[in-house]
């Protein structure tokens, strides 16, 4: 008897550094308690993590399949009597909230229509980070110099946690 296709799935390939961009995702709302969200072009994701749960973690390598592949499987559980914590939603062509084709935070959408961050070294030789948007404009800078590439990378993950959950808000001059 084969499993029952999953209401959700994603799986594509990332570098490292794309990856921990959406694992840290998932980490910041683990510890915020916020929704977690992924979305494809066509089916969004919305999770509600409990405080109690049940993590397994397994490490394997198929043999009989092939043995120069390994893998690494995080599976999450937890008791949801009403079934409202994971929302499956089809993406609308026209719902203006979630453009299809655009890509999950750290992907490559696979055109040269996507933001990137950069982190370079400046004259004083510090490390510092830019948004720059798919037209080349810089849409924001770190503002500060960092003693090392990976503080200034540390800095440009923790923009990216705090940009889904940031609000607009208007004040006066």
């Amino acid at each position: 008897m084969s499993e029952p296709d999953p209401e959700f799935e994603l799986e594509q390939a990332y570098d490292r550094e794309e990856l921990a961009v959406v694992v840290d995702e998932m980490a910041a709302a683990l510890e915020g308690g916020h929704t977690l969200q992924l979305h494809t072009a066509e089916r969004r994701l919305d999770v509600d993590v409990p405080d109690r749960l049940v993590a397994d973690l397994r490490a394997d390598r198929d043999d009989d399949a092939d043995p120069a592949t390994a893998a690494l499987e995080l599976g999450l559980e937890w008791d949801d009597p009403d079934g409202s914590s994971v929302r499956v939603e089809t993406v609308a062509a026209d719902d203006p909230t979630d453009e299809p084709g655009e890509p999950i935070e750290g992907q490559s959408s696979g055109t040269d229509r996507t933001s990137r961050f950069e982190v370079y070294q400046d004259r004083a030789d510090e490390w510092r980070w830019r948004l720059v948007h798919w037209n080349g404009n810089i849409l924001a800078d770190s503002g500060e110099g960092y003693t090392s590439r990976s503080n200034a990378k540390r800095a440009v993950r923790g923009v990216m946690r705090a940009v889904p959950t940031a609000t607009i808000e208007e004040t006066e001059s």
